[in-house]
């Protein structure tokens, strides 16, 4: 008999429990999804002062529903002192509600009997039959009270049924999209700010790599024409009783970088940056003018051979040892702004050899200097020897001035006497 009594009272257990834990609402109230505005409509002094739209628009806002006492919730928790329930059973697309304290209450536990068989079956409702229709009796001729007077109709269940959708108004304020677009905006602006330093970054790094360029091409030449700088620096640092110089180094330097160096930037597209170089190019300059000119004379070997690297100088000394062989006394070679001159004397005729090398025709600016230079020597006889082919109009002028126009193949018929071109 104990055995029964303690299998009843198991099965009674899981009921009570979970009734103990269910709530209604005490009278039909409101409930809310955001407990801020569960307080202002809750708030009677508020609520008068407000229009009908005011209220509506804020419970669409709050996802707010009208709650009957039938409804069955769940505590789940309590925030801000107001408790959090969630329907029993749930609803799709019902969210969990914050009501006020005072509106709802715990549902009683009612009695609840439950029948253990051994097949452990549940019990079954009985069915009660059908009523007998009773038969249609003849109207009464007094006043009567009929049922539906005595029985006034109930109230008709409130049905919660989900907010309606919000406008996209409300949408824009509810997913406090002002905000989104400032972090849009204060995101492009960063995007386009780190755009625009790395830009910067790459031009300048960009100039960097063309300034090195340009210095290393300067500092070539200055390295092929040295011997020529340091005669140059010499003379102008001449300080010795009796030799006075004429011609400062700043006026070497460019007559340097307008003959040789600007010439050769341009070809290789760098020419616009002489301005911004040209002071470190003139210390590169000056500092290797200097070692040159410190340094003790060697002997120079005139090349035998003709070849297309050599520089200025070289090309004088190739020159040199032409003319010498022929049989004139010369002096060394004498570097000038454009290309180097070869003083020569024989049976008592003096003779003004204007050396020229480049890769390009020669045109009239150094047929001038041939010309000054003879005129200020008052050499008989004036030469220019180049590599180079001879434009048009330089020809025209050596034929005026009576200038000798040759090539270094053929310098060594003319100083013989051999064969005199018809040039001039």
């Amino acid at each position: 008999m104990r055995i029964w009594a303690s299998a009843c009272l198991l099965l009674c257990l899981p009921a009570s429990a979970s009734a103990a834990g269910l709530f209604s609402a005490v009278h039909p109230t409101l409930a809310c999804g955001d407990d801020a505005i569960l307080r202002t409509l809750s708030d009677r002094t508020i609520s008068t002062q407000q229009s009908p739209a005011w209220r509506r628009t804020l419970m669409r806002q709050g996802d707010c529903h009208n709650v009957t006492p039938d409804i069955r919730w769940e505590k789940i928790a309590n925030r801000n002192g107001l408790p959090l329930m969630r329907r029993v059973p749930p609803v799709p697309g019902l969210p969990p509600l914050y009501f006020m304290t005072g509106e709802i209450a715990p549902i009683a536990p009612g009695p609840t009997v439950a029948v253990a068989s051994e097949d452990r079956t549940p019990p079954r409702t009985p069915i009660a039959p059908p009523a007998p229709v009773a038969p249609m009796a003849d109207p009464p001729t007094g006043p009567q009270h009929t049922e539906a007077e005595d029985n006034p109709p109930a109230t008709p269940p409130v049905i919660v049924q989900p907010a309606e959708t919000p406008r996209p108004t409300d949408i824009f304020f509810m997913t406090r999209g002002f905000q989104k677009l400032g972090s849009l905006i204060l995101t492009l602006m960063l995007v386009c700010g780190t755009g625009w330093v790395m830009v910067l970054v790459l031009r300048a790094t960009w100039r960097m790599a063309r300034r090195r360029k340009a210095i290393n091409i300067c500092v070539e030449l200055a390295q092929r024409h040295s011997p020529m700088l340091g005669r140059w620096y010499q003379n102008a640092h001449d300080t010795r009783p009796g030799s006075a110089s004429h011609t400062s180094w700043g006026t070497y330097l460019d007559r340097f970088a307008h003959g040789t160096i600007l010439p050769t930037l341009t070809r290789h597209g760098y020419n616009t940056l002489w301005p911004d170089i040209h002071k470190t190019v003139y210390g590169h300059i000056t500092a290797m003018a200097a070692r040159m000119a410190s340094k003790p004379p060697a002997t120079a070997i005139p090349p035998s051979t003709y070849h297309q690297d050599m520089n200025q100088a070289e090309y004088a000394a190739f020159c040199s040892q032409w003319i010498e062989k022929a049989g004139w006394e010369i002096h060394p070679p004498v570097a000038t702004g454009l290309g180097s001159v070869i003083q020569c004397n024989r049976n008592n005729l003096k003779m003004l050899v204007h050396c020229w090398m480049d890769r390009k025709p020669v045109h009239d600016d150094v047929i001038l200097q041939g010309i000054k230079e003879k005129t200020d020597c008052k050499a008989s006889v004036g030469a220019i020897v180049s590599n180079a082919p001879y434009t048009q109009e330089a020809l025209m002028l050596g034929k005026k001035h009576r200038i000798f126009l040759l090539h270094h193949e053929d310098i060594f018929k003319f100083v013989s006497g051999i064969e005199v071109p018809d040039v001039a």
